[in-house]
């Protein structure tokens, strides 16, 4: 093993040189890589040395001795502890040039690929833009509070006021700890996998303003009973919907399969562009309709579209980007593997008068596959993957077809990296990289890739 200059639990002075694709800042000793977060490129710091790895190690901030000029004092007051907003100590035109650099960086690296990476597109207003969030519970005091989790931990970190959600949301919250704290209820205990609350989903339409809530249990009891919940939709008349849902898996998993309507509604209903769309309470939707309507525009004004062309949607989710593009396409086939996906997908063509729609269940390697041994044509692929990327199989089946255009949509920067590098070893020339801001204040990346044969 090489000689490594650092030694867990020093301290040492490094100069930020460049930023990972998970937003840190990496300074060096001896050549040797050391990852910070929370720094900016150019600052000179101090960092204590937590962890060493055979090839970088990792540290934390100890003291800013030359600060950056884009530096500046985060507004939200649990910045430090939550971890979920790793970017609000830096300007945010500087955000975006980061974020810029990170995708260039990372299809440079990762991909082989020599590319002038368009400026990232933001917003004029950076707060406020997510529909969607999971709190989790704790009792302090004897007070049950909402929260986040700080990083690799249980511990719940509170908050006054999230700036990342509505004013609604933000009272809708401190309503719950004090109306949840008069109730006889038990917070679930990852450790024990005793107690029975384990946390509550907020979706907000930013359409219409209407909230849906889950609750999330370990029982199939209900503890709460039908008082507290008509005062709760008395008190907030923009909640439209309440569930259950029964989560027994001793693990992380967020949610359960198993979903019990309470009162209201089953679905609610939001807006991307002049588009609705049904959102239940296990759909996927984008959680900034914001910044979705702006890169949908970029993916319309991309391929062109002029009625005679067939496209195909992998990955289609509840059909948003296929709902979006019908209009000027001849037909589009949406591919997704979840069955309440597409049950959503095919409401959402109906609910906006479109005929020109079909949506598929099944495993994208094997649809296009099929697609591909019948001599189909598709002129347009569009693939927006999960975060582990496409399987080697759908890019090869991707490729078979030769599509005139591929859209390829991306919240990881590594995994889209390295599918990019097989494509274009594979017939097709990447014309340009779009970063889009969906995420303000955090490292998270969506990046649009566009690809000729």
């Amino acid at each position: 093993m090489k000689n490594i200059p650092v030694s867990l639990g020093k301290k040492v002075e490094i100069t930020i040189d460049s930023v990972s694709h998970q937003g840190e800042g990496i300074g060096r000793v001896e050549n040797f890589a050391i990852f910070v977060p929370g720094v900016i490129k150019e600052e000179e710091i101090r960092v204590k040395i937590t962890e060493i790895r055979k090839n970088f190690a990792r540290g934390e901030l100890d003291e800013i001795i030359v600060s950056s000029p884009n530096r500046v004092k985060p507004p939200c007051f649990s910045f430090s502890l939550c971890g979920g907003c790793h970017l609000q100590h830096i300007i945010y035109k500087k955000q975006l040039e980061i974020k810029k650099e990170i995708v260039k960086n990372t299809l440079s690296r990762i991909g082989q690929q020599s590319i002038d990476v368009l400026p990232t597109i933001g917003m004029e207003i950076p707060w406020q833009y997510r529909n969607k969030g999971y709190f989790h519970l704790a009792r302090e005091n004897n007070h049950i509070k909402l929260g986040f989790y700080q990083a690799k931990s249980h511990e719940l970190v509170t908050f006054s006021r999230c700036l990342l959600f509505s004013q609604n949301i933000n009272l809708l919250i401190k309503y719950l700890e004090e109306a949840l704290t008069k109730q006889k209820i038990t917070i679930y205990n990852h450790k024990t996998d005793s107690g029975n609350f384990r946390g509550i989903l907020l979706r907000e339409s930013k359409y219409s303003g209407e909230i849906m809530i889950i609750f999330v249990t370990k029982e199939d009891k209900w503890a709460l009973d039908d008082h507290f919940l008509n005062h709760l939709v008395i008190d907030f008349p923009q909640i439209v919907s309440i569930f259950q849902n029964v989560n027994k898996n001793p693990k992380m998993a967020l949610l359960g399969k198993e979903f019990n309507i309470l009162k209201g509604k089953t679905f609610i209903e939001d807006h991307i562009g002049p588009y609705t769309f049904k959102i239940s309470p296990s759909s996927f939707f984008q959680v900034n309709v914001f910044q979705t309507e702006t890169l949908y525009k970029k993916i319309s004004e991309t391929i062109n579209l002029r009625g005679k062309e067939t496209v195909i949607d992998s990955y289609c989710g509840a059909g948003t980007i296929s709902v979006y593009l019908a209009g000027k396409a001849k037909k589009i086939y949406g591919l997704e593997l979840h069955r309440g996906a597409v049950k959503d997908a095919w409401y959402n063509g109906r609910l906006n008068g479109l005929s020109n729609l079909k949506f598929f269940s099944g495993k994208a390697e094997k649809w296009l596959y099929k697609w591909m041994q019948k001599g189909e044509e598709a002129e347009v692929v569009i693939i927006d993957p999960p975060r582990k990327g496409c399987s080697r199989e759908v890019l090869k089946n991707v490729i078979r077809i030769d599509p005139e255009q591929i859209l390829y949509v991306s919240c990881d920067m590594a995994t889209m990296a390295r599918d990019i590098k097989y494509i274009t070893q594979n017939g097709y020339k990447l014309k340009f990289a779009q970063p889009v801001d969906m995420f303000p204040q955090t490292r998270h990346i969506e990046c649009l890739i566009y690809l000729t044969r």
